[in-house]
């Protein structure tokens, strides 16, 4: 679903930016003598992005322009940190006492852990785009406290016997049911999402990103651009997503999350 939205943003994104670059506000001095834009005080800007492996976070960043090619700003995102190990498996079965079919489940996850981020930044471009078309380039760095939450993650399981299967139940991984969580013959599917979300727990930590920025209209109203760069996290506390064991070999977890994303950005100056 996430994927779906992600690539919608991206076709509103582009048909805006092809419009946006036709013309130029009526309304506005874009170019002074010197030309140089200049122009607006403040940027306000919807964001989505996909980030490896497979993760998406969206938010909003609104700033101040100190220059006509300088901004401070904060932001607020929100998105989910996977496992680089991760990979869905759809078992296909059905539940004979109920006639359901099994939900695509990942062999060996444990918990779910999604980032609440909140960062300062500054936006810097290094070259003037064209004064009716073109991409203004430059590049944008932030820093922040970021909240994590770890939600454990289930599984259904058959629980009947041999020979009468169809009793499923929900399990979680607590360390003493490795075996039984990780038999492949037994796991029915995963469980519903909301099942857990009241035993979240909170991790602090902090969160860096750096990215090159393309500037699609830079110094006009309606605020276009794209993102591409590296974003990294580090956690306190216990924040394993996989299962570390013999039954899951190469799999190791860390507090420290990196990722490279791209982020698709719209809004306003004014």
């Amino acid at each position: 679903m996430l994927r779906q939205i992600f690539f919608i943003f991206l076709a509103i994104f582009l048909s805006t930016s092809l419009f946006g670059q036709q013309r130029l506000p009526g309304n506005q001095n874009i170019y002074g003598a010197t030309g140089k834009g200049i122009i607006y005080d403040n940027e306000m800007t919807f964001n989505l992005a996909i980030a490896t492996p497979r993760n998406f976070f969206f938010g909003v960043r609104s700033g101040k322009l100190i220059a006509f090619d300088k901004m401070k700003y904060w932001s607020a995102s929100f998105g989910d940190i996977r496992h680089s190990r991760e990979r869905r498996e759809n078992p296909d079965r059905i539940n004979i006492l109920t006639n359901r079919v099994s939900r695509a489940y990942v062999y060996g996850k444990e918990n779910q852990l999604y980032a609440l981020r909140v960062g300062f930044g500054t936006r810097k471009y290094l070259s003037e785009k064209a004064r009716q078309r073109g991409v203004a380039v430059g590049y944008s760095y932030e820093f922040g406290p970021t909240l994590g939450l770890l939600k454990p993650y289930y599984l259904e399981v058959d629980a009947g016997e041999p020979g009468s299967p169809g009793t499923i139940i929900d399990i979680r991984h607590t360390g003493s049911n490795t075996a039984a969580f990780l038999n492949q013959d037994r796991i029915f599917g995963a469980s519903a999402w909301t099942l857990g979300i009241d035993e979240i727990q909170l991790r602090p930590g902090i969160h860096a990103k750096a990215a090159a920025h393309f500037g699609f209209g830079a110094f006009e109203e309606v605020a276009k651009s794209m993102e591409a760069g590296i974003m990294a996290d580090f956690l306190l506390g216990n924040t394993d997503i996989m299962i570390e064991s013999d039954l899951t070999p190469g799999v190791s977890n860390s507090p420290l999350f990196l990722s490279l994303y791209i982020n698709l950005q719209i809004g306003k100056r004014w």
